[in-house]
């Protein structure tokens, strides 16, 4: 018991950090979200209109539904294909810190130039696959990706994929790593496969590793708008706008800080909810 307030005097400035860090910045959103702020009126509370106004906001749900989707296929990508690259390099034997280090190697390039890398690759008039496409006769003329609806959510969510796919694959890679290396011989010993054991062995024992990645791909995928920002600036017509383009849009275009921070709040809150059901799966395995 002695040792109780010692503890706690001990941790005071890590404490008081943390507040500073993240418990002031987050008051002061719930709180401005809760008042009539636009450099129009009076700022006056205004309690949850703000939520009401949005929630009555065709745009809103429009930009929810492109997030879900976007957030969805950028963490199914980077996971399907992280864990993929992870097993097969774990199985190298030589070379392996080269094919390591090209594969990490897009983990540094910022999400901001990594769109434009790709919008340039596929660009109709300068990109290089509409280039190669004409070139070897699969299409007849350069194709646009960007003027269809599908394909430009497709393309950003590749864009945003390539940068993430190095961080799942290192946290995989350790996940694997960690296992015994006598139980993929003694699964080759009763006759197993490579697919056997990848089912029954490398998935289960690295699930933590990969539902570790899965949460943050999940939660940074939620509220990026880097990549779409470079590649589409949300369209078209409106076939990439997320819900960082309607926060955003409140902030600078309508100068409405009650409602900006009101989708803040809101994005805050899914985010919290879909995180809390992965943390409970992480506890509990």
């Amino acid at each position: 018991m002695r040792k109780v307030p010692f503890g706690l005097l001990l941790s005071l400035p890590g404490i008081i950090f943390l507040l500073a860090l993240v418990a002031y910045p987050l008051s002061m959103l719930f709180t401005v979200s809760l008042l009539r702020y636009d450099y129009v009126h009076p700022v006056t509370f205004y309690g949850l209109t703000n939520y009401f106004k949005i929630f009555n906001n065709r745009v809103f749900w429009l930009s929810l539904k492109n997030t879900i989707v976007y957030s969805v296929g950028v963490t199914a990508t980077t996971t399907i294909v992280g864990v993929i690259l992870a097993s097969a390099v774990a199985r190298i034997r030589r070379l392996s810190t080269v094919f390591r280090t090209l594969l990490i190697l897009p983990w540094a390039v910022p999400l901001v130039v990594s769109g434009l890398v790709w919008r340039w690759m596929l660009d109709p008039g300068v990109g290089v696959y509409n280039y190669l496409l004409v070139l070897l006769g699969i299409s007849s003329k350069p194709i646009d990706l960007f003027a269809d609806p599908t394909m430009a959510m497709l393309t950003c969510i590749i864009a945003d994929s390539w940068t993430k796919i190095p961080f799942m694959f290192v946290l995989v890679l350790a996940g694997i790593k960690s296992i015994p290396p006598d139980l993929y011989e003694a699964a080759r010993v009763d006759g197993a496969s490579m697919i056997d054991t990848f089912r029954h062995i490398t998935i289960p024992l690295s699930k933590s590793s990969i539902l570790t990645g899965v949460l943050i791909t999940s939660m940074f995928s939620f509220r990026t708008i880097d990549a779409i920002w470079s590649m589409t600036r949300g369209g078209p017509a409106k076939a990439t706008y997320v819900l960082g383009f309607d926060l955003i849009d409140y902030l600078t275009s309508y100068m409405d800080f009650g409602m900006g921070c009101a989708v803040g709040v809101i994005m805050l809150v899914l985010i919290s909810m879909f995180s809390g059901v992965l943390i409970y799966y992480l506890l509990r395995g």
